[in-house]
């Protein structure tokens, strides 16, 4: 079996990872992406507030704020040439009392500090003009125009996609278990897999919440990542009109506070806690942790309205013991990167640290690889269809030009079997995946109806056995057999 070799290998395929694999694409390098999930986004990338932060939060001088006011711009540069949806919604910091105000007022001088433009202090009366569901008890918010809501799915895809139009590699289900190191362990050469080795002389840590972890085996122990829960409450999009921007409560030193907010696809979200945890992989959700929750989206919009909850979820922040991000190559081994501890507002930064890291590498390590622009670089990339979001007279075409467009698979959110059929020919292989691709399974139901149609179509196009499909891969089978040989197998045996 033939070795595989790039010149960079990245490990973990969320925001960053996949960022700066679209970053280095515009040099003519051979780039692997790895990571263990059957599907992307997982991991911090996936369960999140889809929050594209102002930057005034930051506190001046740290690689947060040198990293945030670009990323939101390059986010609002790119949403356009990527194809991902991006509501520039503005948001607010709400202050209850004395304490609160000291705090927005301070939020203040730091966001003029870092240069985010339209950052000012309003009144309670006046946020409620824009905001008349909110808590009567509000005095005052610090409101950030730049602020928005993006949909993290698509902007995670849509990164990715792109860089593997530019010739990146995408190895799924793919967990990196080691270093390959040099005799003297003074350079890196490549990575151990369950798949077996990847040899690259550059390998760049993007292991989010194991990203100290993945530096351990470098010999870097600078720092420690401190798992933090976060829960949420997703609503149904009957609740879209309570609130038009994104809410905060004042942070805490563990995050940014309760927050309540439309999602870009018109949904309400509420969350998250902060619940420090040891498990890397426990993202279930907790009675306690939600109450928390309902009552901190409460006290913003007393009138949320639980009852049109449609589905909770968990993630994981990769908070790291130094405050701050950690981005970086080490002396040695030579050709390891970091780029860990990538808390919020992480996914803010990601484009920008992109852009960082791929200079660092060509400037420091540019020895261990050829960096030759890539003039075939293509930066644009179109999503799927969004046939709910199309006129009558654009549905009416593409179900002339193709009938399968025709054919709904998800009612709740207008999900055709074309665009199912086109998510799989761009790479989907389960139903979660699916989801990601196109929303199916993503409205009221939460796939009740349609999750038994997108399997059929996964299995008629991947060729395989009902049985074979699986939700996030792995040993994840949605069908364990077919019931009449179930049956016949147990009168055989009775």
């Amino acid at each position: 079996m033939p070795q595989e070799r790039y010149d960079i290998v990245i490990i973990g395929g969320g925001i960053i990872g996949a960022s700066l694999a679209r970053e280095l694409s515009r040099h003519e390098l051979r780039i692997a992406v790895l990571d263990k999930a059957a599907e992307l986004p997982a991991g911090a990338s996936r369960a999140n507030s889809s929050m594209i932060h102002g930057g005034f939060d930051d506190k001046p001088g740290s690689v947060k704020a040198r990293f945030s006011g670009k990323g939101n711009r390059l986010y609002h540069e790119l949403k356009d040439v990527l194809d991902f949806h991006l509501d520039e919604c503005g948001s607010y910091v709400c202050a209850f009392d004395e304490k609160d105000k000291a705090h927005i007022e301070k939020l203040l001088e730091q966001g003029r500090a870092n240069g985010i433009p339209g950052v000012e202090i309003v009144s309670g009366d006046c946020l409620r003009r824009k905001e008349p569901n909110v808590s009567p008890e509000i005095r005052s918010a610090l409101w950030s125009p730049t602020a928005a809501i993006v949909n993290n799915f698509e902007a995670v895809v849509a990164f990715m996609e792109s860089a593997r139009i530019n010739g990146v590699t995408l190895r799924l289900e793919t967990r990196v278990t080691g270093l390959i190191l040099s005799d003297d362990r003074r350079e890196v050469l490549g990575v151990e897999t369950n798949r077996g080795p990847v040899y690259a002389p550059i390998v760049v840590n993007a292991a989010g919440v194991h990203s100290d972890e993945v530096a351990g085996w470098a010999g870097d122990r600078s720092f420690r990542i401190i798992p933090t829960r976060g829960e949420y409450y997703l609503l149904d999009r009957c609740a879209e009109n309570l609130v038009t921007s994104f809410l905060f409560s004042c942070p805490s030193e563990l995050g940014k506070g309760i927050t309540v907010a439309r999602t870009a696809e018109g949904n309400l979200l509420a969350g998250p806690n902060a619940v420090v945890q040891e498990d890397r992989e426990d993202h279930s959700t907790t009675r306690e942790g939600l109450d928390e929750v309902l009552k901190g989206a409460r006290k913003l919009v007393p009138g949320f309205p639980a009852h049109m909850n449609i589905t909770n979820f968990a993630g994981l922040r990769a908070n790291s013991d130094t405050e701050d991000f950690v981005i970086g190559a080490l002396a040695s081994p030579r050709g390891f990167v970091n780029i860990a501890g990538i808390k919020s507002p992480g996914f803010t930064c990601a484009p920008a640290i992109a852009i960082h890291v791929a200079e660092q590498i060509r400037e420091e390590l540019g020895d261990r690889a050829v960096f030759k622009p890539n003039r075939a670089f293509v930066p644009e990339r179109r999503h799927i269809p969004r046939f709910g979001t199309l006129s009558l007279e654009e549905r009416q075409r593409l179900a002339a030009e193709d009938p399968a467009y025709g054919q709904i698979v998800c009612r709740c959110e207008t999900v055709t079997e074309a665009q199912v059929v086109e998510a799989i020919r761009r790479g989907a292989r389960t139903v979660a995946a699916v989801k990601i691709w196109t929303r199916a399974g993503a409205g009221r139901c939460q796939g009740g109806f349609c999750c038994p149609r997108v399997a059929e179509i996964l299995s008629r196009e991947l060729k395989i056995p009902m049985e074979e499909v699986t939700r996030h891969g792995g040993s994840s089978r949605l069908l364990a057999g077919r019931t009449k040989e179930y049956l016949l197998k147990k009168e055989a045996r009775s």
